[in-house]
């Protein structure tokens, strides 16, 4: 059955089955929904039915009403919608819609995979690298150049060593 349920710290929180067309909601004991908190005003809502759906119109009230944290005056209500009568928050829980959205997941074809038994790099791969490489395996003129490269770091290490160690 359709319902509203208040937030609230409550265990377990406030429903309100929704069993008539027209259902007030507000501060006064005369409302269909009584919310004794002083942001709802006296008459704040009023929800109808019409059809299979609920209309929700806010009555002018004074710290006014919002859907899913829009502010409203007239709006639809789906299945889960959150609703705000002035600081107080309300879930919306219609039951027709409630079977429609928790319907199974229609089955999945079968896949016909298989595990590959050996990969090889395509003849027109480029490396992604963002740097290229500097040198080819067997270049000898690479290879010297970063031999020569280290041998002058060594050296200039050795160089420092002795300065600060005089």
């Amino acid at each position: 059955m359709p319902h509203l349920q208040i937030v609230t710290t409550e265990d377990p929180a406030p429903v309100h089955e929704l069993t008539e067309e027209k259902t007030t909601i507000g501060r006064l004991p005369d409302n269909t929904v009584q919310i004794d908190d002083g942001s709802v005003s006296s008459h704040h809502a009023e929800l109808t039915l019409e059809g299979d759906r609920y209309h929700l119109h806010d009555l002018g009230s004074t710290n006014g009403t919002s859907v899913n944290g829009e502010p409203i005056t007239d709006a639809i209500l789906r299945n889960g919608d959150e609703i705000r009568f002035g600081t107080v928050q309300v879930v919306f829980v219609g039951v027709a819609e409630e079977a429609e959205s928790s319907q199974p997941l229609p089955e999945s074809a079968p896949r016909n995979t298989a595990t590959a038994s050996q990969s090889a790099r395509p003849a027109n791969f480029v490396s992604s690298s963002p740097t290229p490489k500097s040198f080819k395996k067997g270049d000898p003129v690479g290879m010297a150049l970063l031999v020569v490269g280290g041998l002058a770091i060594l050296a200039g290490a050795g160089v420092i060593g002795m300065l600060f160690s005089a």
